[in-house]
C-alpha cells in the first residue's frame, strides 16, 4: 500500500510537523496566546494547521472570534479525556469559521500521540483502507465529506461519527509506515498521529494514480 511512497519525503513532511507541534506547546504552556494563535491557525507557519493554512482560514477566525475564546476551545481541546469529545468540545464553542478540520488539527497539534485531525487527506486515506486499497471509490465517497451545503447540526452529526472511526486506520497507517520506512533505511517518526498524517498527506498526493 506505501511501497509507492517516498518515506524520506514522508519524514520530511513530518519533522517539520514535530518542531511546529515542540514550539506550539511551548506557547501555549506559557500562555502566550497571540503567538499561540497565529501559529495554530496556520498564519505564521503553515505547518502549524494545514487546514487554515490551505483554506486561508487562520485570518477569517482571529477576525471573526475574541482571541480568548480561542485559546479556550484550545484548552478544553488539551483536557479532552477521550477522542470522542472532540467533535463535540469544537462545535459547542461555536466559534464562527472553526470547524472540525481546523479544531481537530488543534487538537492534533496539541496532543499527537492522543488525538488526530479529521481532514480530507486522512479521510481519504481511511476510505483508502475500508475499500480494500481501491483509489475509485475512496476518491467517490470522499464528496459526502466534502459536501458544504449542509446545516451545523448534521455536520456535526456526519463529523462526529466518522472522528471516531479514523483512529483504527491511521493507526494501521502509523504501522505500516512504520514498516516501509525501515524497508527504506529510515527512521519513523514517533509522534503517533504525527507521523500517520504525514504518511496520510503524501499519500493523498496518489490518489488520482
Amino acid at each position: 500500500m506505501l511501497e509507492h511512497l517516498s518515506m524520506q519525503e514522508v519524514l520530511e513532511i513530518y519533522l517539520v510537523r514535530e518542531s511546529t507541534h515542540q514550539t506550539l506547546l511551548s506557547a501555549f504552556w506559557d500562555e502566550q496566546i497571540e503567538s499561540y494563535l497565529t501559529l495554530a491557525l496556520g498564519i505564521t507557519e503553515p505547518a502549524g494547521n494545514y487546514s487554515a493554512h490551505e483554506h486561508r482560514l487562520g485570518p477569517r477566525i482571529l477576525a471573526m472570534n475574541r482571541q480568548q475564546s480561542i485559546f479556550e476551545l484550545a484548552r478544553s481541546l488539551y483536557g479532552c479525556s477521550s477522542p470522542r469529545d472532540i467533535p463535540g468540545e469544537i462545535y459547542s464553542h461555536r466559534l464562527s469559521h472553526l470547524k472540525i478540520s481546523v479544531g481537530s488539527e488543534m487538537a492534533m497539534m496539541l496532543r499527537p500521540t492522543d488525538f488526530w485531525v479529521a481532514n480530507v487527506r486522512t479521510v481519504w486515506a481511511h476510505l483508502l483502507i475500508k475499500h480494500g486499497d481501491n483509489y475509485d471509490l475512496a476518491n467517490e465517497e470522499l464528496q459526502l465529506y466534502r459536501d458544504r451545503e449542509r446545516s451545523s447540526e448534521m455536520d456535526y452529526r456526519i463529523w462526529a461519527e466518522i472522528y471516531p472511526q479514523l483512529e483504527v486506520s491511521l493507526v494501521r497507517l502509523h504501522d505500516l509506515g512504520i514498516e516501509e520506512a525501515k524497508k527504506q533505511g529510515f527512521e519513523p517518526g514517533s509522534l503517533k498521529f504525527l507521523w500517520a498524517d504525514a504518511i496520510a498527506t503524501h499519500l493523498y498526493h496518489y490518489r488520482h494514480r
